[in-house]
């Protein structure tokens, strides 16, 4: 569904600047920046679509071990 659009983040965060840069802009792009941003007091609960889209999105770009750690994860908000 999405490629990488860039590097994954690295097993020891060395590229984190870059890559949460990188994450928002290209979340802002797909729709998925409300997914990711705390929501507001009251606001309605996120699309599944959005929330899961969003969840597939980040997973693509994390190094392999930190992928598995966040297996069990189903909300980006969390």
């Amino acid at each position: 569904m999405y490629g990488r659009e860039f590097p994954e983040l690295a097993l020891d965060g060395r590229n984190y600047p870059t890559w949460a840069s990188d994450v928002k802009i290209c979340s802002a792009l797909k729709g998925f920046l409300v997914a990711i941003n705390p929501p507001a007091e009251g606001a309605e609960a996120l699309a599944s679509a959005v929330q899961y889209g969003a969840l597939h999105f980040t997973r693509q770009h994390l190094d392999p071990d930190l992928k598995a750690e966040y297996l069990m994860e189903e909300n980006p908000q969390n």
